[in-house]
């Protein structure tokens, strides 16, 4: 069972790249700089964030990565944007084990977020809860897909948000 959730504004230290999913693999070290600078100032105020727009799966589509560290407040960075992200309203799924294993959880879900008629918006997102490269079986990820619900209505015609179950 998964629920949508909407996910509140929040302020990151991020860094914004053009990319495609065969080049991905490059901004590996860019994790490691924000989450330093970050450090610095002590202004850590969540997990790292992989977000991705215009993404499609195919391997050389070019899209929009944002690799963003959610902060405190706001500071100065002479390398790195700050700004914040908007609401966001998402269905997610857990995703446990190495991060080569993502591109087949994300098909997966694709699938059966199409299978439901469930609209999917060109957002989606990463959340890296637990990183552990000594053991990445023991990694955990939660893997935000935006959706839009327009279409989707209770019983008295009402617009909610409503469990979905896939």
């Amino acid at each position: 069972m998964h629920h949508i959730k909407t996910y509140p504004p929040l302020k990151v230290l991020s860094s914004i790249h053009q990319t495609t999913i065969s080049q991905i693999h490059q901004f590996g070290p860019v994790m490691a700089e924000l989450y330093a600078e970050a450090g610095r100032k002590s202004f850590i105020n969540g997990p790292l964030h992989w977000i991705y727009y215009g993404m499609d799966g195919h391997p050389d589509t070019e899209f929009t990565l944002e690799i963003a560290v959610p902060i405190r407040k706001a500071f100065h960075s002479s390398k790195f944007k700050i700004r914040e992200l908007d609401f966001f309203k998402a269905i997610t799924f857990p995703h446990e084990g190495p991060w080569e294993q993502l591109p087949g959880s994300h098909a997966q879900i694709m699938e059966r977020l199409a299978e439901h008629h469930i609209p999917v918006t060109n957002e989606c997102r990463e959340v890296f809860l637990n990183i552990n490269f000594a053991q990445p079986e023991k990694n955990m990820t939660e893997i935000q897909i935006g959706v839009t619900l327009e279409n989707v209505r209770s019983n008295s015609n009402k617009k909610r948000l409503v469990p979905i179950y896939i």
